[in-house]
């Protein structure tokens, strides 16, 4: 599966750093999910997940226009974010969480005399192997089993400009999830990070985005 991981943390990663924000947040069981699809969501529409029907280009689905990606959002769905909607909330932090990473890998690998001569590809290539053994060390799936739960997350996901979603798509990423093997990782061993790092990076995402949109729930 390793040739869906793009440049930013997979979808373990999204959804183990969206299940610890939720536990901050007083969301009933129905929220909670529709918070864990928006969690989701950016990549769908990108075919990163499954064979999405209507595929669109990476900078409409994550909106990263002049690289900002989370603030063009929030700009464009601030009432629903304030409002603190679960699919919108979701669909925030996983742009948010997508550039904390990517800074922070960069902003290190920079500075380190070991790696900073380094092409960018080669760069690159370091980032995508280390997310993709931190990704593999979770498993974790929506849990969508009823005909309700998918048009409930359909009807709410094309209320976000950038998403056309179809029931078929939601299904295929439950199979996906649940069928996917992390023993198809052939090297596990970190190359920059370590898993330390990135169960700091990971908390420090989560403390970061409260600060910056949920008044700091977990100070």
């Amino acid at each position: 599966m390793h040739d869906i991981i793009t440049d930013m943390p997979g979808r373990n990663i999204h959804l183990e750093a969206g299940t610890r924000l939720a536990d901050k947040l007083e969301f009933s069981q129905q929220e909670r999910k529709e918070f864990l699809f928006g969690c989701l969501l950016p990549d769908i529409n990108n075919g990163y997940i499954n064979q999405v029907k209507i595929k669109k280009h990476h900078y409409e689905t994550h909106y990263a226009f002049d690289q900002k990606s989370s603030l063009n959002f929030y700009a464009e769905n601030k009432t629903a974010v304030d409002e603190k909607e679960p699919i919108f909330l979701g669909y925030l932090f996983h742009l948010y969480a997508d550039g904390y990473f990517n800074y922070n890998f960069f902003h290190n690998i920079k500075s380190s005399k070991r790696w900073s001569s380094l092409s960018h590809d080669a760069k690159q290539d370091i980032k995508h192997h280390d997310f993709w053994v931190y990704d593999s060390k979770y498993h974790h799936h929506l849990g969508v089993q009823s005909p309700s739960d998918l048009r409930r997350l359909v009807n709410l996901a094309n209320t976000i400009n950038a998403a056309e979603i179809a029931p078929e798509d939601i299904i295929d990423v439950e199979r996906v999830m649940e069928n996917e093997l992390s023993s198809s990782l052939p090297d596990r061993s970190y190359r920059f990070y370590t898993e330390e790092d990135l169960e700091n990076l990971t908390d420090s995402t989560i403390h970061n985005f409260s600060r910056d949109y949920l008044g700091a729930i977990d100070a």
